[in-house]
């Protein structure tokens, strides 16, 4: 899932577990549930980033979604009642710390975060079922849609 995505769910967590330590562990899990849903990109890593091919298109998709992340989260700060900023963050950065983890596996291959690219792996490939990146789109645009409905 898109970053924006992962991001949208924690706000959702934000909402309803002040507690930041709890909501930072359960953007976490949240991660790893939406991520086992089919939604287009589980073959990014295995085509583009082993081997560097086509680069710029995941960079690029990365950077778009990152500007759209950031911008959605403005929005909801800047509407919303006040949440603690902690308990957001955190579960944000719980959110998106598998990705993280995962960017750096692949640039600098520490050999302690391998078990962690294969785990990330599985989870993206948990249904075995394949679907185009136009219809994980649509998967993900109804996820972005479920999280902001529940959360304005």
């Amino acid at each position: 899932m898109y970053l924006t995505v992962h991001s949208s769910a924690a706000l959702v967590i934000a909402k309803f577990i002040p507690n930041p330590l709890v909501a930072f562990i359960a953007g976490l899990a949240s991660h790893f549930v939406l991520d086992a849903i089919p939604h287009g990109d589980e073959h990014l890593m295995r085509e583009h980033f082993p081997t560097w091919r086509n680069l710029r298109r995941p960079v690029g998709a990365a950077v778009i979604d990152g500007i759209v992340m950031l911008f959605l989260l403005l929005i909801y700060v800047a509407t919303t009642p006040l949440i603690s900023y902690t308990t957001l963050g955190l579960t944000i950065a719980g959110a998106v710390l598998p990705d993280l983890l995962q960017a750096i596996y692949i640039v600098f291959k520490p050999s302690w975060l391998k078990w962690f690219y294969s785990f990330h792996l599985k989870i993206h490939n948990f249904t075995g079922h394949k679907i185009h990146w136009t219809q994980g789109l649509l998967v993900q645009g109804m996820v972005l849609a479920a999280c902001w409905l529940i959360v304005m």
